[in-house]
């Protein structure tokens, strides 16, 4: 049993130093910090001061998705008016807060020159071109519109 505890021991080929697995260790702790530990830090900052800047009459997006606005603050927790109505309001952890953000609440259409593909009708030689499903789509169009046939034909 002494034997395992004699310096006997650590002159083994078995037993070498401990130096270069420690220095192993703090290489990967060096790292593991500045990958993963350092930028979460300063991620949390940012969003904590964010936080503490929110103020009466903000729009801000909670971490479910739903917008607000803030109404009134009571200590660590907001009051936040939900939709239209005036008598939703709810009160939130500040630390729910995601962002101080307000909603596009602006109707989006969609323009038919946006989605029409970039191929344009070439002009006289239409036999040569070939018609595809866009250019017919689009000599149709305007036949109705005109009211007569043959719209790329050579005024006299």
């Amino acid at each position: 049993m002494l034997f395992l505890f004699s310096a006997d021991a650590a002159a083994t080929p078995g037993g070498g130093s401990l130096l270069p697995m420690l220095a192993v260790y703090a290489v990967f702790i060096v790292v593991l910090y500045f990958i993963m530990i350092r930028p979460q830090r300063r991620r949390q900052k940012e969003t904590d001061k964010m936080q503490n800047s929110i103020s009466i009459g903000n729009w801000v997006l909670l971490n479910n998705g739903m917008y607000g606005k803030v109404v009134n603050i009571v200590n660590d927790c907001l009051m936040v008016e939900f939709g239209t109505n005036k008598s939703v309001i709810i009160p939130v952890r500040r630390d729910q807060i995601l962002g101080i953000t307000e909603p596009d609440l602006t109707q989006k259409t969609v323009d038919e020159t946006a989605i029409a593909p970039k191929d344009e009708l070439v002009g006289e030689d239409l036999e040569e071109d070939g018609l595809d499903d866009y250019d017919k789509y689009l000599i149709e169009q305007e036949e109705k519109k005109n009211g007569k046939k043959g719209v790329f034909k050579k005024k006299n």
